[in-house]
């Protein structure tokens, strides 16, 4: 028995569905008599590329009156359709695509037709020709012999010469939208005396992804049993996850349970879903949701309420970019990474963004740090006590001159910038230690502390590390709580354990002192100031060479 697609082809013009800017104008040319010589039929596999051109030969075959060509039941047109035409020859391009072949195919084509009507050849694949063959078939197409029609079907007409394509009347079919394909899947299902939830339609029309004939060998498969097409049948006969299932694991990535999502994941890992799957039928789910509310309508079980547009958009950029991850491996961490990223996307501007704004904040801080530590200059209008401050030769002229020693070795900057004024307090106050950023603080961190510490907003000064949790992230603050000393542990790996802490989220907050900077700034004020011993190390170089003088 034939396949169903086989069966299903269509025996007219207008049983062809989905290109009716192609049949229209094929029709009008039969009726007028107006067929060229060659035709060019392009598009996606599985859209009516072959039909037509079948179709197109039946036609000029067709007993009937030029109205009513192809009328699909004459001899001609039954032999046509069985592929017993002796006037009608289809050639796969793919197997015969050489130099050889075509010198062969143009010694047929010189042939008369045996039925009085036109000789068809049809070529698909035709895209496979090779370049001396498809060079050796211009003089034919240019120019055939009476009573010859060439057809050539391919889903690649930009890697045909142009010499070809100028010879031909092209034609570009188009993919089949979703509603065409569940109506001829209806019409289909009644022939047969079977029933099917409209559910398992819609899959099966969104799965072929525009393509007529994978529809329908999808259905030939799923009707084999005789029974109702019903959804969870279809979902497991494709190998996809439940939708329930799928519901429940985008809704916990909307609301940030990542307990529920990494459990939920897991789950259908273990189940046997491939991980790539999952993350596009996660990205298919929200994608579907966003829609919904773009077009005004009212949400479904997935969020339970409106969600910010640009957040849905955040997570599905993230789950595309995450593609690539599966290629170089496809296990479970895999998914995980992916879904936390995500997750993070969604809830709050993502990692690359954060990352962004850190490094941005970060560059800021080491710019103003540098300004610091620049060198004081006078300005020239600057007043009179102060250019006297910071003249040095006034400091130079007052210190005694050491007699002058040829072997001795040159004095060091550090030396010459000693003989100086002693730096001011508030100079010698200032920490030399770089202050740590939240960027570098969250590169540190392993990747379930990173995934909770990232919808937080921090700020951090001299001495303070300030960090809150807005109501949306309840969760997350709960479990930074519940890895308090984790999270100190990171501070101190950062350099950043000197500084006090503060955060505060939903319903409490965790808060440490910085005893440890306290007495730290004493000993540093004190030296700074004088107030505190000051050894000879200490001392300035310019202070102790008239000593040895």
């Amino acid at each position: 028995m034939a396949a169903i697609y086989q069966r299903a082809r269509p025996a007219r013009f207008d049983e062809v569905v989905g290109q009716d800017h192609v049949t229209s104008l094929l029709v009008a040319a039969v009726k007028r008599g107006a067929i060229g010589h060659a035709y060019l039929f392009s598009g996606p596999r599985g859209v009516g590329k072959t039909s037509c051109a079948r179709l197109l030969a039946m036609a000029v075959n067709c007993e009937a009156a030029l109205e009513e060509r192809p009328c699909g039941a004459c001899p001609s047109c039954l032999e046509v359709r069985s592929g017993s035409h002796p006037d009608v020859m289809e050639l796969d391009a793919a197997s015969n695509n050489s130099v050889d072949d075509v010198r062969e195919l143009r010694e047929q084509v010189r042939l008369a037709p045996l039925r009085g009507g036109r000789r068809v050849w049809v070529l698909d694949e035709a895209h496979m020709l090779s370049r001396a063959a498809a060079n050796a078939l211009l003089k034919t197409l240019e120019e055939p012999p009476a009573g010859l029609l060439f057809v050539l079907a391919t889903t690649e007409p930009e890697k045909l010469p142009p010499t070809v394509l100028s010879r031909c009347q092209h034609f570009r079919f188009r993919r089949l939208g979703d509603t065409e394909i569940r109506g001829k899947l209806e019409r289909l299902l009644v022939a047969e005396e079977l029933e099917a939830e409209p559910s398992a339609l819609d899959l099966l029309a969104r799965s072929a992804d525009g393509a007529m004939r994978d529809a329908e060998s999808m259905l030939e498969r799923l009707i084999a049993s005789g029974e109702q097409l019903t959804l969870g049948a279809t979902e497991a006969a494709l190998g996809l996850p439940p939708k329930e299932r799928l519901t429940r694991l985008a809704s916990a990535l909307v609301a940030g349970d990542l307990d529920a999502l990494l459990r939920g994941a897991a789950e259908l890992y273990a189940d046997g879903f491939a991980p790539r799957t999952l993350a596009e039928q996660v990205a298919r789910t929200l994608r579907d949701a966003l829609v919904e509310q773009v077009r005004g309508i009212e949400p479904d079980a997935l969020v339970g309420s409106r969600v910010d547009e640009m957040a849905l958009v955040r997570a599905l950029d993230a789950l595309d970019e995450a593609q690539e991850r599966f290629v170089r491996r496809g296990d479970l961490y895999a998914l995980e990474v992916t879904l936390i990223r995500a997750s993070a996307a969604m809830l709050d501007r993502g990692v690359e963004a954060l990352a962004r704004t850190q490094e941005r904040e970060a560059e800021a801080h080491a710019q103003v740090a540098h300004a610091e530590a620049l060198p004081q200059v006078a300005h020239p209008e600057a007043p009179p006590q102060v250019a006297r401050a910071a003249a040095p030769a006034e400091v130079t002229a007052e210190a005694p001159q050491s007699p002058f020693e040829p072997n001795a070795r040159p004095a060091r900057p550090s030396e010459m910038r000693g003989q100086g004024p002693p730096p001011s307090p508030a100079t010698s106050a200032r920490p030399s230690a770089k202050k740590p950023s939240w960027h570098a603080l969250l590169s540190r961190a392993g990747p379930q502390l990173k995934a909770f510490l990232l919808p937080a907003e921090a700020s951090i000064d001299e001495d303070h590390l300030e960090v809150h949790y807005d109501s949306r992230h309840a969760f997350h603050f709960s479990q930074l709580q519940r890895r308090e000393s984790e999270f100190y542990d990171l501070l101190e790996d950062a350099g950043a354990g000197h500084l006090s802490v503060r955060v505060r989220g939903p319903g409490g907050r965790l808060e440490r002192g910085s005893a440890g900077r306290a007495a730290t700034g004493v000993s540093t004020d004190a030296a700074a100031t004088g107030t505190g011993p000051v050894t000879d190390s200490a001392a300035p170089a310019g202070a102790s060479e008239p000593k040895k003088a």
